[in-house]
């Protein structure tokens, strides 16, 4: 009986490998049409947006058949597809999202026009419209991100069937990393499904050992940060012996030592962790970003400025603009929000004064998040705010101001909050890290902390950290745009702060 048992839990788990093994070959292989046909379907609409563009890029000067263009567009499909799977973009797993392929598909696409460009620099009978490559180029990247949401789509569908699904264990070692990470991968349209949470021990592997005997899994996530290296490189062990994924929450130092170099000293490597890429050019096109985006900003909201100026006004008395000093990059400055609080009640000599800063301790011995010690003051339904103050805070109105400390160039559209100044005192050395980039209206944190008002002061950091180790561009656009759409779309959290 007992063997039969043991062969029927070992088949289970071989058809639940297989099960999640063929989803994902066939959510790859369903990639390939549908990027196919989204491809012809930008070729051909440049190819009919051509002479419709004569008034701006000229008269057609050659004549191009349908059939001929069809002839071209069965060329170049090929030549793209493999470009797409050179990028990655036909081994991702079920569980990638749409914002992880985008850069592919643009990388992908890019380089297909530039090896375009060069063949019709050597001969430039190639092709005889570069309107239409041109145009092509930007509508196979709309097109193909659009088929590719539609499959995301379908594939979410079925994740909520229970199809497909990304099993994982989670080593919690009683930290609040695992408990964030179970209520994500409770959302089963992610494609994730949390087979178990156990404590970090030294019978760890044991239990991972019977868990997948049992019940099988693809992945391990160590949520655990305080679990030392060495205890992590078994876990590695395991994993790669099981053939299943092994990820975890990384301390400050994991944080930063991805960005390295190394360097051989008459026989004696050295490593060196690098400074964050935010030094020399990168700094230089943030700046640019910056400016555009805050003049923009400021131009586009003046309305906005006029609405929120009334509503404070009546609502309660004082000035619509509160100031404050502000702890930033090498030197303090003058920090800009819309009044959201009582004016008496508003801390700085000109506003309520010493009977300000007395409510303000007092509230910091109940403080909401990390206690009387933590660096930062977080009070739910703090009585300080007004009711208008309460709503602008929920929509992050109360913060349009700082576009024009970011124009000052005080601050930068993304990086780590602003902190007063005696919070940033609290600080530990180790944290002081987040001061070496400007402080931002947006960022990872901030994002974060609009479902997940409580997130600890240490993951903060950790999140900071990675963010200025890691910068790009990218980051930065994806960032601003997940931030709009979850102020604007998402449901909000019900926490009062």
């Amino acid at each position: 009986m007992r063997i039969a048992s043991k062969r029927f839990v070992f088949l289970s788990r071989f058809w639940y490998n297989a099960d999640m093994k063929r989803s994902e070959i066939a959510f790859n292989l369903a990639a390939i049409p549908v990027d196919a046909l989204m491809i012809f379907l930008a070729g051909f609409t440049a190819f009919y947006l051509r002479p419709l563009a004569s008034d701006i890029v000229g008269p057609v000067r050659y004549l191009l058949s349908a059939q001929e263009f069809l002839l071209l567009c069965l060329v170049a499909l090929p030549c793209l597809i493999l470009l797409f799977t050179f990028f990655g973009l036909y081994n991702l797993t079920a569980t990638k999202r749409l914002s992880y392929e985008l850069p592919r598909i643009i990388g992908a696409v890019s380089i297909g026009l530039l090896v375009v460009f060069v063949g019709f620099f050597f001969n430039k009978s190639l092709f005889p419209s570069r309107f239409i490559v041109l145009v092509a180029w930007l509508l196979v990247i709309i097109f193909v991100s659009i088929g590719r949401y539609f499959l995301h789509e379908f594939k979410q569908i079925m994740f909520l069937r229970g199809k497909g699904l990304h099993r994982v264990v989670l080593i919690n070692g009683g930290g609040h990393n695992a408990r964030v990470l179970e209520q994500v991968f409770k959302n089963r349209r992610l494609g994730y499904e949390v087979v178990r949470e156990i404590d970090y021990s030294p019978r760890a592997l044991d239990e991972l050992e019977k868990l997948y005997i049992s019940v099988g899994y693809d992945e391990i996530i160590q949520a655990n940060n305080e679990v030392s290296g060495v205890e992590n490189a078994e876990l590695v062990g395991f994993a790669r012996n099981k053939g299943v994924e092994f990820s975890f929450v990384p301390n400050l130092f994991d944080a930063q030592r991805n960005r390295v170099e190394t360097a051989n000293y008459s026989g004696v490597p050295v490593i060196s962790i690098k400074n964050s890429p935010l030094d020399g050019w990168g700094k230089v096109l943030k700046r640019v970003v910056d400016i555009i985006g805050s003049l923009s900003a400021l131009i586009i909201l003046s309305p906005v400025f006029l609405i929120l100026y009334i509503a404070v006004k009546v609502d309660s008395k004082g000035p619509f603009i509160y100031s404050a000093l502000r702890g930033g990059c090498g030197r303090d400055f003058r920090f800009y929000k819309i009044r959201s609080m009582y004016t008496h009640l508003s801390v700085g000599d000109e506003y309520g004064g010493q009977e300000a800063e007395k409510v303000r301790q007092d509230l910091w011995q109940k403080n909401d998040r990390g206690g009387k010690d933590s660096p930062f003051l977080k009070i739910k339904e703090d009585p300080r705010v007004t009711k208008v103050g309460r709503v602008i805070r929920r929509m992050k109105l109360d913060e349009l101001p700082q576009f024009w400390n970011v124009l000052k160039g005080d601050m930068s559209l993304v990086g780590p909050r602003a902190h007063v100044l005696d919070e940033v005192a609290r600080y530990r050395d180790r944290y002081r890290r987040m001061f070496s980039i400007k402080p931002g209206i947006f960022g990872v944190t901030q994002l974060e902390q609009i479902s997940q008002p409580e997130l600890p002061f240490e993951d903060e950091i950790r999140l900071n950290t990675s963010y200025i180790e890691n910068w790009n561009m990218w980051m930065d656009i994806k960032l601003l745009v997940l931030t709009v759409y979850h102020l604007l779309l998402k449901p909000k959290s019900k926490l009062d702060y």
